[in-house]
């Protein structure tokens, strides 16, 4: 299960990405910005190897708001994709 409570927020969001993994499931959390504003992108994929080495085309990403709640948000939805 992943729980992201004490190990970063959005401060450590608006600077950097977060990568982290769950057994098979790798995932990428990071700010996007781009018309509707910032966003953070929940972007995940099944596999051994890391983001730049998994083609595009078997990664999943899902967008929330770019804040503690889409923060909460993501977490769980990034549960949901764990095999």
């Amino acid at each position: 299960m992943i729980d992201l409570k004490g190990t970063m927020g959005i401060p450590f969001l608006k600077k950097s990405r977060f990568t982290g993994s769950d057994g098979g499931l790798r995932f990428v959390l990071e700010k996007r910005s781009g018309e509707e504003g910032d966003r953070l992108a929940a972007v995940c994929w099944h596999g051994l190897y890391c983001s730049d080495a998994t083609p595009e085309e078997e990664k999943t990403t899902e967008y929330f708001s770019f804040d503690a709640e889409g923060l909460a948000k993501a977490q769980e939805w990034l549960n949901t994709q764990i095999e």
